[in-house]
C-alpha cells in the first residue's frame, strides 16, 4: 500500500479535480511531497466536475466521506492517519461518487497498510 501524496490526480466519476493539500501531513516528504492524512482530504474541493441532471448543472463540489480501510492503520503524522492510495475508489463526494486515481507514481514509501 501507498500513501496518497499532494502532487497526486484525485478526480471524480466526472473528471472534476479533487484539490490536495497537506497540511496535517506536511511533516512528512515522500518523495519532497506531503502525505495527505484523512483531515487533509476530508472536505478538500473539487473543481471542473461536469456532472449533470437532465441539463441542470449538479457538480461534486467536496469529498464527505473517506472510510476506515481508506486509511494507514501503522503510520500516522501529527496524531492523522494517512491515507492510502490504493483504496481511494472506497472515498465518497457529495454526489456520492467515488474517487478515481489517475496516474499513479512510482514511490519510495510503501506500507502494510
Amino acid at each position: 500500500m501507498k500513501p496518497l501524496l499532494e502532487n497526486d490526480k484525485l478526480v471524480c466519476a466526472h473528471q472534476g479535480i479533487v484539490q490536495l493539500k497537506s497540511d496535517k501531513g506536511k511533516d512528512l516528504l515522500v518523495d519532497d511531497n506531503g502525505v495527505i492524512t484523512e483531515n487533509d482530504l476530508m472536505n478538500s474541493p473539487i473543481s471542473g466536475c461536469s456532472h449533470n441532471i437532465l441539463g441542470v448543472p449538479k457538480p461534486c463540489t467536496k469529498i464527505v466521506q473517506i472510510p476506515p480501510n481508506a486509511l494507514s492503520e501503522t503510520l500516522e503524522v501529527n496524531g492523522e492517519r494517512v491515507v492510502l492510495e490504493d483504496m481511494v475508489s472506497m472515498i465518497m463526494t457529495d454526489n456520492g461518487v467515488p474517487l478515481q486515481l489517475q496516474g499513479s507514481q512510482e514511490k519510495s514509501l510503501e506500507l502494510d497498510k
